[in-house]
């Protein structure tokens, strides 16, 4: 009895080293701490070199620090004693991408994918791989693949959207960079998604200007003959509202095209002004001047002009 207790606390304090590493080392990346973590783990690897789990987190460590030849054998150790790990296989591939040795890169992608084909990060990165190559055929499978498995991921929505736009299939493409947009209507890739979007002729999504914010919005839709917006246009009218709020000193034309009907035109930006103010009455209805044409916008983009024969535009006032 007395050999079986202490045999089971052998192993109990072994369980416990061995997992001291995945306890503790995402906590140093968590609060990005790199370098306490090479400090301490590194004196975890003098008493034993081969910890798979210590070395990994030191080359993870490296790789935030963006000293990946430093990570590099850290990565080898780890991998040396942990041959089959995924983690350990794709942070190695992710070191390849960024000493530039791609095909060492792709390969650890495909290791890990013969191990695990359902790894989101492994089929997302490679994808990144083969788009960086020009393999577009490639890259698509593999977005499409992510996005079975994750159906929200940013990057392999919008890489999407872009091979179909590049591949010429325009109506795939239009639909595409729409539901990114529609996850993710903020931010630089936002503005872009827009950008390519409205070079395709759609301009559900437009990029504007309010001060010195540039802002992505759904563009307000109106059904025939009508003066008042659709619901899901008024989601961008609270957004116009937020920034009206935070800057008070924020002023913008509501400029709006109705092709052949001026009046409709002036109804339609008189409404997104009423709209605005309805849930803002304190805002002053002069930081928000109408302007209205009875003919189709021009837009022109990349050399391209497109007439669109009904929109709302908001230009901001520059004092």
């Amino acid at each position: 009895m007395k050999r079986f207790v202490f045999l089971l606390a052998v192993a109990v304090i072994v369980l416990f080293v061995s997992g001291c590493a995945n306890l503790s080392g995402p906590y140093y990346l968590k609060n990005h701490k790199y370098k306490e973590g090479i400090k301490a783990f590194s004196e975890k690897l003098q008493e034993d070199p081969d910890d798979a789990g210590t070395a990994y987190y030191v080359g993870r460590y490296y790789m935030a620090l963006k000293k990946p030849k430093k990570a590099q054998p850290y990565f080898s150790t780890a991998l040396r004693v942990d041959p089959d790990n995924v983690d350990y296989l794709f942070w190695s591939g992710v070191n390849y991408w960024a000493l530039k040795q791609f095909s060492k890169e792709r390969s650890a992608y495909r290791k890990v994918l013969a191990l695990d084909p359902n790894h989101i990060s492994a089929n997302l990165y490679l994808a990144h791989s083969y788009l960086e190559e020009g393999k577009l055929v490639e890259a698509l499978v593999l977005y499409d693949k992510v996005i079975k498995l994750d159906q929200y991921n940013p990057e392999a929505l919008y890489n999407r959207a872009d091979i179909l736009g590049r591949q010429g299939k325009k109506a795939e493409a239009v639909k595409a960079w729409k539901k990114y947009l529609e996850y993710y209507p903020d931010g630089i890739l936002a503005m872009s998604g827009a950008d390519k979007l409205n070079l395709l002729g759609d301009f559900s999504y437009r990029n504007f200007i309010f001060g010195t914010r540039n802002v992505t919005l759904r563009s307000i839709k109106y059904k025939p003959g009508k003066v008042e917006s659709d619901f899901e246009s008024k989601s961008s009218l609270h957004v116009i509202a937020a920034m009206m709020e935070e800057n008070k000193k924020l002023s913008f034309h509501v400029v709006a095209y109705v092709n052949g009907d001026s009046d409709l035109a002036k109804k339609r930006a008189m409404g997104v002004r009423d709209y605005i103010l309805s849930g803002h009455p304190d805002f002053d209805p002069a930081r928000m001047p109408l302007s209205w044409f009875g003919t189709a916008e021009e837009v022109k983009r990349d050399g391209k002009t497109f007439k669109l024969d009904e929109s709302i535009q908001f230009i901001t006032v520059v004092n």
